[in-house]
């Protein structure tokens, strides 16, 4: 009996063990500074950009990063993100880094790898821990929401956990208050990675906000990302939030200017070949003999 009590002790040892390795691990590890001290943070405010619709996410977080002159004080490391590196600026980097400005009130989370479906929540937890120990006030998600064609609208859609701010999230356009009887005058689910880490937020009571813009997918939007800034200075009492956004809307201007002329050459093209194809038929028409 005894000896089947200890085989049974370390069969559950193994198997707990067995599941903790396949489970995965997910960390936040300091980066050393010159100066070999941590960083101090000051009630920071997060913000969060991944890669979506128009990489607006990820366009944004860089420029923030750039104009606030913010330097890397983590990363994240997980058996759940793709191995990989990523070359910017001269430099070979993390995919999954944390940033700070100098007076550590702003932080700034980038992701430019994709995070494995069964470790999301793994990696999700890693940076709440983070969130929490640091004792971070609120966190800004920044995303894109996939349409197809150039986008008419350009007001960026702004959801928030404290009901403070009037959300416009209008995002089922056939929606009639009257039939319902006003339950639910606007409803939205997000998903990925940002709708994760507002999950998390709210699972961990930390206020949050995400902020989106409508961009089409598969080509970098300056013009969103700029936008998506502006917002999220007039949103936030943080005045080093209130980026000039010039470049970004000139970047903006440019591209936008080059896809309407494609988009003109391609119709252009179409209109041509469907005119060719007309006279061509007409042509086989006029010459039919008949016996």
């Amino acid at each position: 009996m005894v000896h089947r009590t200890k085989s049974a002790s370390r069969i559950a040892r193994g198997l707990r063990e067995f599941v903790a390795h396949a489970e995965g691990k997910t960390t936040i590890k300091p980066l050393a500074k010159i100066i070999q001290v941590k960083k101090k943070l000051n009630s920071p405010i997060l913000i969060a950009g991944f890669p979506g619709a128009g990489l607006v996410g990820s366009i944004s977080t860089s420029y923030i990063i750039n104009r606030l002159h913010m330097n890397q004080i983590a990363c994240v490391e997980s058996e759940f993100i793709v191995p990989g590196v990523i070359y910017v600026e001269g430099k070979l980097r993390h995919p999954f880094r944390l940033y700070s400005n100098e007076r550590g009130d702003v932080c700034v989370l980038v992701c430019e790898a994709p995070v494995m479906i069964q470790g999301v929540c793994s990696v999700l937890d890693a940076v709440m821990d983070w969130a929490l120990h640091n004792k971070v006030k609120e966190v800004m998600v920044l995303d894109g929401i996939a349409v197809e064609g150039l986008p008419s609208s350009r007001a960026s859609i702004i959801l928030s956990s404290d009901g403070i701010e009037a959300d416009e999230a209008n995002l089922i356009h056939d929606y009639n208050e009257e039939d319902a009887g006003g339950i639910y005058p606007t409803t939205a689910f997000v998903g990925g990675m940002s709708g994760g880490i507002l999950s998390s937020c709210l699972s961990n009571s930390i206020p949050s906000k995400a902020i989106f813009i409508h961009s089409t997918t598969g080509i970098p939007d300056p013009e969103g990302a700029a936008i998506i800034i502006e917002s999220l200075g007039k949103i936030t009492d943080n005045t080093s939030l209130k980026i000039d956004t010039a470049e970004l809307r000139k970047q903006g201007a440019a591209l936008k200017t080059r896809m309407e002329k494609i988009i003109q050459s391609l119709a252009e093209q179409q209109q041509q070949g469907q005119d060719e194809q007309a006279q061509s038929t007409t042509s086989v028409r006029d010459g039919v003999m008949y016996g």
